[in-house]
Order: structure tokens, then C-alpha cells, then sequence
């Protein structure tokens, strides 16, 4: 470090505006700029060049290393794959130890999440596996790694996590709060919104955000033969606008089933919610393209948090993508 970078450095420390360096994969550039510009005084970007060697292996390097010493340093990260985990793991791994005041890792999508429970012998639980990754981050000078994750599967995750790592569970539903008022205010409260859940599970973990305000409708699945069959188990949809809700969708198979359920009760429109859009390979397409034009999503509203699916699906109808990226802003100031 130059002796003019410290005099910078001690100056900007002694004012109390000393900025958090935030570095990020490549596919969550774009959300890791709206995180800066969200909050210019206090976030600036970190670079870091992501090479490979011949043989495939990743040839990393975190440029001016030496000026993160002493600062507040965060690496947002984007585990859309199981192939880029161990690159991106080399670079967390590496950050505290390069004499960081903090280290916060900003993980928006936990994606082994639904694969948290032993059902039958011989099942691995990776959601276990990822959570003891993250609990051996080395620690900084500050102590333990804090982490921020939005809508984990389920909440009795966080005690999969050891004391190493500090895990802080956000949630994207303030931001489909906003859409819903949005709604709400463009035909002056004339077509009232209900909010369903495809399953008991997504009605325990999402009921608190919404019973205040909206009536609820809950679907279950029940078996007949070798099909489960998706049934409404309580609340009316009859001449309401649904909006179903969940933390992640994958095939979207459930979603179509539950929307088919609810049209058949009566509701007007529905449309849909989910934090994390998945959708392995280019399953959205299912709601861009319905074979049954009378099956059209009103609005599907996700989340930035899985970077490839917002590249695919956004400018597309039903498609509403909303930024986490001032919700990161916020948990960082934290």
C-alpha cells in the first residue's frame, strides 16, 4: 500500500465514511452495481479476475489485495451451478485472511436448500453439506463470517450452520409487498387480492407477511392411486385476484396445477410468486408459452436472485423481476 492510499485511508477512517468493498462473481455484476448505486456513500466494487488454466482449473486473482486490509469487505456470490461453487468457495475462502476488518459473504440463493431431510436411508442431505462449507470460512479480524440469505427452504436450516459463520435470513416479500400496493392503487381497490399457498409448508413459513392484510387461500396435495392431486384445503379464491406464493420454483408443475384448482374456484386472474426462479432447463418457458391460452399467468413475480433465469426471462411476459439489491444495500449497513 502506497504511503498516500494510507493517508487516504486514515483520513477517510477518522470522518467514519470508511466504504465497504463488495467484490462479486461475474453473473452477479449487474446486481452487485445496483447494490453500489443503491448506497453510493457506503458500498464501492472490488475487481476480480476470473481466469482458468489449460487445464480447466481457476486461475483467480483479487486485484489490489493489499488495499483491503482493514476495510469491511463482502463477496456477493451466485451458487447457480454445482461447477462454479469451487471457484467461488476459493475466493471466500480467501478474503478474510487477507487482513479484512469484516467479511460478510451475500449468498441470495441457498440452492441445496430443499435437500435438507432423510427420508429413506441412503439420501444425502446436501443442504447439510453446503451449510458445514460455509461454517469453515476462516474468520477475519472482526470474527466470524456474517452471511445474508433471502427466503431460505426452511428456517430450521439456520441451526445447520456452526458458530464459525453468522447467518442473517432476509426475505424478498417486502419487495411483492410493494407490487401488491402498486396493483392495489391501479384499479383504485376494486378487485381484491387473496394470497395463496401451494402447500401447508409455504403457508407456515410466508402466513405471518400477509394475514393482517389479505384473505389466504392454503392448497395441499393428496394422494389418489400413484398421483398426488393438488386440492384446496381452506379459503375462498371465488372473484379475487390470487397471487400464489412461494419461496423457489423448479419444473413450475405445482404452480400450473394450483392455478388450474383456483380458476376452477372462481377466481378472476392469478398470478404467481417466488423468490428464487430456478427453472432448470429453460422451464419458464411453461408460462411465457401455455399450451391453453386460458392458463396465462396475470404476473409472475420473481426475484434477481438466480442471475441466469433473469437473463432469460426478463422483458417477457408474465415476468415481473424485482432487485434485491436494495435490500442487500440495507442488510449491509447493518
Amino acid at each position: 500500500m502506497t504511503h498516500q492510499q494510507q493517508q487516504r485511508m486514515s483520513s477517510q477512517a477518522e470522518r467514519g465514511t470508511m466504504k465497504k468493498i463488495v467484490f462479486y462473481c461475474p453473473e452477479m455484476e449487474k446486481m452487485a452495481r445496483e447494490v453500489r448505486a443503491n448506497d453510493p456513500d457506503a458500498v464501492e466494487l472490488g475487481t476480480i479476475k476470473w481466469r482458468r488454466f489449460p487445464d480447466g482449473y481457476p486461475n483467480i486473482f483479487i486485484d489490489n489485495a493489499d488495499d483491503i486490509r482493514g476495510r469491511h469487505v463482502a463477496f456477493l456470490a451466485s451458487f447457480h451451478d454445482a461447477a462454479t461453487i469451487f471457484e467461488q468457495i476459493s475466493v471466500v475462502y480467501s478474503l478474510p485472511k487477507m487482513f479484512v476488518a469484516s467479511f460478510t459473504l451475500i449468498l441470495p440463493f441457498f440452492p441445496t436448500g430443499t435437500f435438507e431431510r432423510v427420508d429413506k436411508e441412503g439420501e444425502v442431505p446436501t443442504a447439510v453439506t453446503l451449510a458445514r462449507m460455509l461454517s469453515n470460512i476462516p474468520s477475519s479480524r472482526g470474527g466470524p463470517t456474517s452471511t445474508i440469505i433471502f427466503d431460505i427452504h426452511a428456517l430450521q436450516e439456520r441451526f445447520y450452520f456452526g458458530d464459525g459463520v453468522s447467518p442473517l435470513f432476509e426475505s424478498g416479500i417486502p419487495l411483492l409487498l410493494e407490487q401488491l400496493a402498486e396493483l392495489k392503487r391501479g384499479d383504485a381497490g376494486k378487485e381484491e387480492i387473496a394470497i395463496a399457498y401451494p402447500d401447508e409448508g409455504a403457508c407456515k413459513r410466508f402466513h405471518g407477511f400477509f394475514e393482517d392484510e389479505f384473505t389466504e387461500v392454503v392448497c395441499t396435495k393428496v394422494r389418489e392411486g400413484d398421483k398426488r392431486i393438488v386440492t384446496l384445503k381452506e379459503g375462498n379464491p371465488l372473484n379475487k385476484h390470487v397471487v400464489i406464493v412461494d419461496d423457489l420454483v423448479q419444473s413450475g408443475g405445482t404452480l400450473i396445477e394450483c392455478m388450474r384448482l383456483l380458476k376452477a374456484k372462481g377466481a378472476t386472474k392469478v398470478s404467481a410468486y417466488v423468490t428464487h426462479g430456478v427453472f432448470p432447463n429453460s422451464s419458464w418457458k411453461k408460462f411465457t408459452e401455455p399450451s391453453d391460452a386460458s392458463e396465462r399467468f396475470e404476473h409472475f413475480f420473481i426475484t434477481d436472485s438466480c442471475p441466469l433465469t433473469v437473463d432469460a426471462v426478463n422483458g417477457q411476459s408474465p415476468f415481473r423481476v424485482m432487485s434485491l439489491a436494495g435490500s442487500i444495500a440495507r442488510a449491509l449497513r447493518i
